[in-house]
């Protein structure tokens, strides 16, 4: 028979099992960008707590840093965010355990500046919304950014690493 401290324990142990099981609660947070890492993440520290965070851009996938133009890619978001602060909307956590947001410095909207220079490919099973992908098509219409590389060395980065293990994150 169970006594009633036992039956605590485990209503208590239930509780904490729901609460790390629990989707991640979608925040906004201001952050000081510390590392650009590629063209789809960064390394954050937290403003006022400097907590530090990985992010990953909700959308967008960029090309490998061992592919081509994965360090143009990788340049191209360092001017638009190393050293700068941010608004940071995250919307889930990855595999990785990356946090999964949209990224803005002031009203810019970072993701689909990426996708607008033809800096990453627009992917709608990572959040692509209206205008990550209008930023990819019109990119890809006017040959910007990857899309001037020859079609052969246009590889979808979630391709390159299935047959290059080592690229992945």
């Amino acid at each position: 028979m169970q006594g009633p401290q036992t039956v605590s324990r485990l209503l208590a142990l239930l509780a904490l099992l729901l609460l790390a099981a629990s989707p991640l609660r979608a925040e906004r947070f201001e952050a000081r960008v510390l590392r650009v890492k590629d063209g789809d993440s960064l390394v954050v520290e937290r403003i006022p707590t400097k907590r530090i965070h990985e992010i990953r851009l909700a959308g967008i996938d960029a090309p490998e840093l061992g592919q081509p133009w994965g360090p143009a890619s990788r340049a191209a978001l360092r001017r638009l965010v190393d050293g700068k602060s941010v608004m940071v909307e995250t919307i889930d956590r990855d595999r990785y355990g990356r946090l999964v947001g949209k990224v803005f410095v002031g009203r810019a909207y970072v993701n689909a500046a990426m996708t607008r220079s033809g800096n990453a490919w627009a992917v709608t099973r990572y959040g692509a919304d209206a205008e990550i992908r209008a930023g990819h098509a019109a990119a890809r219409r006017e040959g910007r950014g990857l899309w001037s590389l020859p079609p052969e060395q246009r590889v979808p980065p979630a391709t390159w690493r299935a047959t290059n293990p080592r690229g992945a994150p």
